[in-house]
């Protein structure tokens, strides 16, 4: 059986680009033909397919056309592919961070507006601007140690799970730096309920199990955030260990 040929056309078609744009690719070497049929027709073939798969989606995430020249994986073997996918897949996870932070900030501006609160919209620029990557799903596998990763990945294995854990995390801290700059005590009703939050979600994540709550915040994986405003962050990470404390020796105390 010999090995399957798609026209410009067929490309364009299942793709929705247009016999141009792939023509226009070919032109400019970002997707080479394979060859050509007997009839002069340029041809591809299912690993063109997997290049133009990559172009689509770098051109998707913003890329140039020659930052994308530089990106694609020519002649992927199966394992580079699974590589390559698994690279895309972290990708579009950071992208889906940086809308999932510019919607809670602005989402935070709304609610105290209609509190009829001031909105604190410069607290909450500087902070949507201090975290340009949010990366840490790149980040995490390298920063483990094998027994930490062993022993955290049940738990991090479901894409769901770790990314609601981290949409938490940013929520927290948010509001954490909102209370922070308002000048709320760390054992108001605000602060402890927002302590209480932070605790159920480390509880969900980890099952309330003692050792993995400790390997996780033995981790710091705050660390690995490229945040530009270190002292906002700092003082939002400091309020909330504060307010978590005072959860915790009440919470104690009530047992």
């Amino acid at each position: 059986m010999g090995e399957v040929k798609y026209t410009s056309g067929q490309i364009a078609a299942s793709t929705g680009l247009t016999i141009r744009t792939v023509q226009y690719y070919d032109k400019i070497g970002l997707l080479p033909s394979s060859g050509r049929t007997k009839n002069g027709r340029r041809y591809y073939t299912q690993d063109d397919l997997i290049r133009l798969e990559q172009i689509v989606l770098y051109k998707a995430l913003g890329f140039s056309l020659e930052q994308i020249k530089k990106s694609i994986v020519p002649n992927p073997n199966r394992n580079e592919i699974l590589d390559l996918f698994e690279n895309q897949k972290l990708m579009l996870l950071q992208q889906i961070e940086h809308i999932h932070t510019a919607l809670t900030i602005v989402g935070r501006m709304a609610d105290r507006i209609e509190a009829g609160k001031d909105p604190m919209i410069q607290v909450l620029l500087r902070y949507l601007n201090s975290l340009p990557s949010d990366d840490i799903f790149s980040q995490v596998p390298r920063i483990m140690a094998r027994e930490q990763y062993e022993s955290l990945s049940r738990n991090f294995k479901e894409i769901e799970s770790s990314q609601e854990f981290f949409h938490s995390w940013k929520e927290v801290f948010i509001d954490a730096a909102i209370l922070a700059q308002e000048g709320v005590v760390p054992d108001s009703n605000s602060a402890q309920e927002l302590a209480e939050r932070w605790y159920n979600a480390i509880l969900t994540l980890t099952n309330g199990e003692s050792d993995i709550i400790e390997e996780l915040s033995e981790l710091h994986l705050e660390k690995y955030l490229s945040i530009r405003d270190k002292e906002m962050f700092e003082a939002a990470n400091d309020y909330l260990g504060r307010a978590l404390n005072i959860f915790m020796k009440n919470k104690t105390t009530l047992v």
